[in-house]
């Protein structure tokens, strides 16, 4: 057993060194004007910049890397992959949105799509048909005109979660994942959900674990050697494979009962509007059956994959930058109070008319995104820009968390100032890069308009009705960290707060409006 995990040792280090050796070769042929790479760390033979990626914050590290450089593109090669990673937005302007024909391909996912089966979510599909048609599908229930269709459900979810941190304010984290779960299960398939404990929504948290273990990079050796895949199960180290067989099936049962579920529902005529049902009976004769019912039943899963954790991770943002910022809060609060009183809840008819809150709901955005970098993207052919050579296949990464914290655009980034988006004169180029907090060129998020309205409602919700401040001990403040996990998604650190309805008047609003 010894002499064959050698053998596959030795195996492995000669395919990665005669892929090297290829990839040198054939690069050399395709830029005959040896045109440099862009700037970037010198790294070692074989590894390449494999040590100058850091285990966390890597986001971080390489907003340090420009600085250092003095480049706001960067270039770094890892086994004989090349990684572009752009740190500012006139490079991911130019690169990501200008030239998205040829960057908006992604790169191959081993684990998750080859093995897991996840192919189905619209963030891990190449850039190919399939690809297109979801997006026009996903496009056409979710643009600007057609999101106010799911106003009610927003509203619905935003009372309910104003009524149980009335009984139990300390568990506002857990508040919150049920608020973010139910609401995206009764947009994308009119499931009424009113616990945690639903089995709909615990194959969901599932779903999301699975995809959190695999999606961590480094995770899988699969992913930096794919033909890893072919391995037997059997072979010692192989254990990922079995891993996967059964992660695959969690992931279909996730994506496939529900929408069985609102198929059943429609032919006895109980179906409840939603994505699934709408998108389900625009179907004409003139289709293809099979091939749009497989559309929106990955469009429905990718809703929930693509939504919960980051719709909780946003909320939890808010809630700390209300402990650590109470003049925004209070400032936000005196609108509300001046605007529409304090005898009603807020709607999005009053939106307009609260441009301060709107600025705070935005700059959440901004001051610490929840996917730092999104998912990456994939150059689709050799490309050339400001006279370095950009080769085909390569990783590119747009580095959100350093553009929305660059001092160029934002100054002072690391304040919490939502003045910097609520005065009349604002930059538009300022505006535009917090949807860069959704991603880049054509593979930017297309929920983005429905991730700020019912950020937007949950906001002005808590804001009208609660005060957030910080916990008390035994006479002793407890100081948040205000830290933020170092994974893929960027999370708050676990903190304490105290969440107090602001008047008897606002805790007899909430009881007689959000009811069960």
């Amino acid at each position: 057993m010894g002499s064959l995990l050698n053998s596959l040792g030795i195996g492995l280090l000669l395919t990665v060194v005669l892929f090297i050796a290829y990839s040198y070769i054939d690069e050399r042929r395709r830029n005959p004007a040896r045109l440099p790479y862009p700037p970037g760390p010198k790294g070692y033979p074989i590894i390449g910049n494999l040590l100058d990626i850091p285990d966390a914050f890597i986001y971080k590290r390489f907003k340090e890397m420009s600085r250092e450089i003095g480049s706001d593109l960067i270039h770094l090669q890892v086994f004989g992959f090349h990684l572009i990673v752009c740190n500012s937005k006139g490079v991911a302007d130019d690169l990501l949105d200008k030239r998205s024909s040829i960057y908006s391909d992604r790169p191959r996912f081993p684990m998750i799509v080859e093995l897991m089966g996840f192919g189905w979510s619209l963030g891990f599909t190449p850039y190919n048909e399939w690809w297109k048609h979801s997006r026009k599908l996903f496009h056409k229930h979710f643009q600007p005109s057609a999101v106010p269709q799911f106003r009610p459900m927003k509203i619905k979810a935003a009372h309910s979660f104003l009524r149980q941190l009335i009984d139990s304010p300390e568990r506002f984290h857990e508040h919150m994942q049920l608020m973010a779960g139910s609401t995206i299960l009764d947009i994308a398939y009119g499931l009424d959900i009113r616990t945690a404990d639903d089995p709909y929504l615990k194959r969901a948290e599932e779903c999301l674990q699975i995809l959190d273990k695999a999606g961590n990079p480094g995770a899988f050796l699969v992913d930096i050697v794919p033909a890893l895949k072919f391995v037997p199960e059997w072979v010692p180290g192989a254990s990922f494979k079995r891993k996967a067989r059964e992660w695959r099936g969690v992931a279909e049962r996730f994506y496939t009962i529900p929408f069985d579920f609102v198929k059943d529902s429609m032919k006895d005529g109980s179906a409840k509007p939603s994505f699934t049902s709408l998108a389900l009976r625009d179907i004409t004769e003139k289709d293809d059956r099979g091939y749009q019912e497989e559309l929106i039943k990955s469009l429905g899963g990718t809703m929930y994959t693509a939504g919960a954790d980051t719709t909780v991770s946003i909320l939890l943002t808010f809630f700390l930058a209300m402990l650590m910022n109470p003049a925004a809060q209070s400032k936000a609060q005196e609108e509300i109070d001046r605007v529409i009183g304090t005898d009603r809840l807020p709607t999005f008819d009053d939106e307009p008319k609260l441009p301060y809150v709107s600025a705070l709901s935005r700059e959440v955005f901004r001051w610490q995104q929840v996917a730092p970098f999104a998912i990456p993207h994939r150059l689709m052919e050799d490309d050339v820009y400001n006279g370095y050579f950009l080769p085909k296949n390569s990783i590119v990464l747009g580095n959100a968390w350093a553009i929305l914290h660059d001092e160029r655009l934002f100054p002072d980034p690391f304040t919490f100032k939502p003045e910097r988006f609520a005065a009349p004169d604002v930059d538009p180029h300022v505006h535009a890069a917090v949807d860069y907090a959704f991603g880049f060129g054509r593979r930017v998020c297309p929920g983005r308009w429905m991730a700020h309205s019912f950020v937007w409602i949950v906001v002005a919700s808590v804001l009208s009705t609660y005060r957030i401040e910080k916990a008390v001990r035994e006479g002793r403040v407890i100081e948040p960290s205000g830290a933020f996990t170092p994974g893929i998604l960027a999370t708050p650190e676990k903190f304490e707060c105290s969440v107090k309805p602001r008047s008897k008047d606002a805790e007899a609003l909430i009881r007689a409006t959000a009811t069960p």
